[in-house]
């Protein structure tokens, strides 16, 4: 009886640590921020990420400040680890289609995407420290105001484990 109560017991504790094991395994991150300016609106804004197995989408009403954070942005969704994630977006207003475009992110362990929709004439991603890529998209006219004829997606990322500091 005692040989099965610790056999049983040495049982729970190895399940035990196989599930803190695989809690601490690789990790991988994305979230999106969206400074828009006037004309624009969050409320225009639908973003579609997908990572191969799975689908998110979120709307402006999804995308928060936080106390640290100004810039309206999604919370961090844990995607793969591998392959590659679509990042998709979409300003409309009523019927007509403002903007639209996506991109493609490879995935990997240990990391943090973060993905900017900026409305910019030039390249964003020429004042950003750490950003790695950027691709602008055609802004209808009558939603383009001064410096601002694009919509750029603008990405940079960064280790989870052992991030660098900017």
């Amino acid at each position: 009886m005692t040989s099965l109560l610790l056999s049983r017991l040495h049982l729970i504790s190895l399940g035990a640590f196989l599930v803190a094991v695989g809690a601490c395994g690789p990790d991988a991150r994305l979230s999106v921020s969206a400074p828009v300016p006037p004309p624009l609106t969050l409320d225009m804004l639908t973003v579609t990420v997908r990572d191969g197995q799975r689908v998110w989408e979120w709307h402006g009403s999804d995308f928060r400040t936080t106390s640290g954070n100004d810039t309206p942005h999604t919370p961090e969704i844990a995607t793969r680890t591998s392959g590659d994630a679509e990042v998709r977006f979409r300003l409309q207003s009523g019927e007509e289609v403002v903007s639209e475009g996506a991109i493609i992110l490879p995935l990997r362990q240990d990391w943090r995407w973060g993905v900017d929709i900026h409305s910019a004439t030039t390249d964003p991603k020429l004042q950003c420290f750490g950003c790695v890529g950027s691709r602008a998209f055609a802004l209808a006219p009558a939603y383009r105001s001064v410096n601002r004829d694009s919509i750029w997606l603008v990405w940079g990322g960064n280790s989870i484990s052992n991030p660098v500091v900017y």
